[in-house]
């Protein structure tokens, strides 16, 4: 399915959401034909997504329609607008619903090698959604691209699921052990990059990219969309909150919970975690 700029405009401002509509001067917006979505910092022009903070800067906006709170100081350039809502990331979600409903679907994984696809229905694992690596092993029972727990409450207060559009990607050399789970983006991809490992009931959340050779130990949680650096250590159950960085060469301590960002090469521990050296 796809939609122009001027028919979610419409839809937003007949649901109440929309504020304010930015095109640049003579813009049709009858001809800007949204196909897609993906993360603000990734979707092009043909493209619609979202962000919780307003545009510094509507010139620089990438997709063809970013839903954002306002204000925003400038219009965006021509192919591009910007719709101000109240309570974007509701909007969001009503625009996907109303007409992106065709990729919220499983869809079947992606092996670099075939004999991936064996291993992996010897051990009772589930993969969809997912692109899997050269050397990449996957241990039993593991469920890698399952939606994530994205909701957004309604004027009401009920929960309302944010579709989960993303996927995974798993790069070379990427271990997962028995029983863990990796949720698939919500919009872009969760991402293990080369080297990773990935120890037995860890949850992986949606959007969370873990860096090269970085090590997560068994019953780890990551929050969605946090950042693991390059080799950094999470040691057993410890909880990355949702959106932490946690720098390269990084080492968490057991039964962490960690709510703050982590620097390069620095140690934590506790609950909350602090700063030990």
């Amino acid at each position: 399915m796809s939609a122009t700029v001027a028919a979610v405009a419409r839809f937003l401002e007949e649901s109440g959401r929309l504020e304010t509509l930015l095109a640049a001067p003579g813009d049709d917006l009858d001809r800007i034909v949204l196909t897609g979505v993906d993360t603000d910092r990734a979707a092009g022009p043909t493209d619609v997504t979202w962000r919780r903070t307003p545009a510094a800067s509507a010139t620089e906006v990438g997709a063809g329609l970013l839903i954002c709170p306002g204000p925003v100081p400038d219009g965006p350039r021509a192919g591009h607008a910007v719709a101000v809502c109240r309570a974007p990331r509701f909007a969001m979600v009503e625009v996907l619903t109303r007409f992106f409903t065709e990729l919220d679907v499983d869809r079947e994984p992606v092996y670099a090698d075939p004999g991936l696809a064996e291993m992996v229905a010897r051990n009772h694992s589930w993969v969809k959604n997912a692109i899997v690596g050269p050397g990449v092993t996957i241990a039993q029972h593991v469920t890698i691209g399952c939606s994530g727990m994205g909701y957004e409450r309604d004027a009401t207060g009920r929960l309302v699921r944010f579709p989960q559009l993303g996927g995974v990607l798993l790069e070379a050399d990427v271990h997962v052990a028995a029983q863990a789970t990796v949720q698939r983006g919500a919009l872009g991809d969760t991402v293990l990059r080369r080297g990773a490992k990935v120890g037995p009931h860890v949850n992986v959340g949606h959007n969370v990219e873990v860096g090269e050779d970085a090590l997560l130990t068994g019953h780890v949680q990551l929050g969605g969309s946090c950042r693991i650096g390059a080799r950094a250590v999470i040691w057993q159950s410890a909880v990355i909150a949702n959106g932490v960085r946690i720098g390269d060469d990084a080492v968490v301590g057991m039964c962490s919970c960690v709510r703050t960002d982590v620097g390069p090469g620095e140690v934590w521990a506790g609950n909350p975690a602090r700063r030990l050296r």
